[in-house]
Formats: C-alpha cells, sequence, structure tokens
C-alpha cells in the first residue's frame, strides 16, 4: 500500500475565541467551519455567507476578454459559409472538457464541428505542425484551440501560411511574444480587461460558448466543474461560482 509523502499543516491564526464563538452561533456552524472561514480571511457574518452563497452576480461578461468579438465574428463566419470547424483540445481532464464544452456549443448554433485531442506521446502538447497539415488536408476550414495555443507559434504559423485561421483560447502563462493567431482569448492578456485573472481552460471555453450561444448555457457547467476542479486553479472569485452552480 502506497503511503503519503505529504503532512497535512494545520494553519496556525491568532484568533479571537469570543468573535469565533458568535459568528458560530449567528450562522449556525460548527466551531471548526468557523475557524477555518477565518482563516480564509473570512471575519464577518456576511462576508461568509457571500462566501457560501455565490450567484449570478459572479459571473462577468464574456465580452471583457480580449478579442471575445474578433473569436465569435469568425466563428460565425465559418458557420455561415459552411466551413468545418475542428476544436483542438488537450489529453487532461480541464482540455477534455473544454473541447466538449465547445464542440457541443458550436453544435448548438448549427456548426459543422469535429474535434483533435492530441496524442501526448507523438504530438506533445499544444499545437503540432503536422496534425494542423492534417487536419487541414482532411477539410478543416478553421481552427480553434481550447486549454492551449499561447505557444504554438510554428503550428500557427503554418495555418496562417495554408490559409487558416485560428482561434486561441487558453488559459497558460502567456510568452513575451504571441504567436499570429487571428484572435486569442485570454483571461489575462495584457490589453483586456477581464476582471478574473484565474480561470481554467473549461472556464475559458465557457465564456466563448457563453458568448455565442448569448447567454450562459447551464446544461455545461458539469463539465465545467470537472475541468476546473482538476486543473486546481483556485476556488475563488468566479470559478467558485461555476463549481457551484
Amino acid at each position: 500500500m502506497l503511503k503519503a509523502h505529504t503532512k497535512w499543516k494545520v494553519k496556525e491564526t491568532l484568533m479571537d475565541k469570543e468573535h469565533e464563538e458568535e459568528l458560530s452561533r449567528k450562522l449556525g456552524f460548527t466551531s471548526l467551519f468557523t475557524t477555518l472561514c477565518l482563516q480564509r480571511g473570512l471575519g464577518t457574518e456576511e462576508e461568509i455567507q457571500h462566501f457560501l452563497k455565490p450567484d449570478e452576480t459572479w459571473i462577468h461578461d464574456p465580452f471583457l476578454m480580449h478579442d471575445m468579438d474578433k473569436a465569435v465574428s469568425r466563428i460565425m463566419e465559418a458557420i455561415e459559409k459552411g466551413e468545418l470547424i475542428t476544436v483542438y483540445g488537450d489529453y487532461d481532464a480541464d482540455g477534455v472538457t473544454s473541447t466538449s464544452v465547445l464542440k457541443e456549443a458550436i453544435e448548438m448554433i448549427g456548426g459543422e464541428v469535429n474535434f483533435y485531442i492530441p496524442n501526448r506521446f507523438s504530438d506533445g502538447y499544444g499545437p503540432n505542425t503536422q496534425a494542423f497539415e492534417k487536419l487541414i488536408e482532411a477539410g478543416t476550414g478553421l481552427i480553434v484551440t481550447c486549454d492551449n495555443g499561447v505557444s504554438g507559434h510554428e503550428a500557427i504559423a503554418k495555418a496562417n501560411e495554408l490559409g487558416i485561421d485560428v482561434v486561441i483560447t487558453d488559459h497558460h502563462e502567456l510568452p513575451a511574444i504571441l504567436p499570429a493567431a487571428y484572435a486569442i482569448v485570454h483571461p489575462r492578456h495584457p490589453n483586456g480587461h477581464y476582471p478574473f485573472k484565474d480561470l481554467a481552460g473549461v472556464g475559458v471555453a465557457f465564456k466563448l460558448a457563453t458568448a455565442l450561444l448569448g447567454e450562459v448555457p447551464l446544461e455545461l457547467l458539469d463539465l465545467v466543474a470537472v475541468g476546473t476542479v482538476a486543473d486546481l486553479v483556485s476556488l475563488l472569485g468566479e470559478n467558485r461560482a461555476l463549481v457551484m452552480q
């Protein structure tokens, strides 16, 4: 049997025992739960209640994200022209759920869409030049990445050379020089104004899905919850709201 190599350490914080007991009594929670809330910096009844009950006000306008309008316009154009759209995902839980969210959303608005999950051994992570060439040769007219893309300079340059646009949706660390994609949808883009920076890849995909559909697709939130939790992003702010809905 495998033995754990990590030991949990309870954060030691100077607590006002009287305040803790008063909060526990008002809220009807155990002392342990109230202590955990206080350790998170939630010091009042109102802050704890707010933290426990995220609502639609925690969900931000997807068009605040950089290039969201360009991404939506290009996908709509592809649908109107009958172009085959390929969602290019990733092989982990975040990547697979991101792929599912975008494929379903595009199908909902009448798009012809397929998907490609890279093989981690032969394709590696992110846009792969040979994979892009095969997809384009097979008829793909637009590539939409999810949970990857911001480091895919070579593959995206090849797609551009072949006359195919690439829309990137990603959440990973942004390199100093970004690829020449048609649109880059990313919550931390330096030219963007999105209020919440810590979305998982599936969170970014969900924001694009919301923008495409014109409403929040609640039926896709189970996929968002799986990808968000699996990718170990913070369960704060909009992430918390998406997971708890």
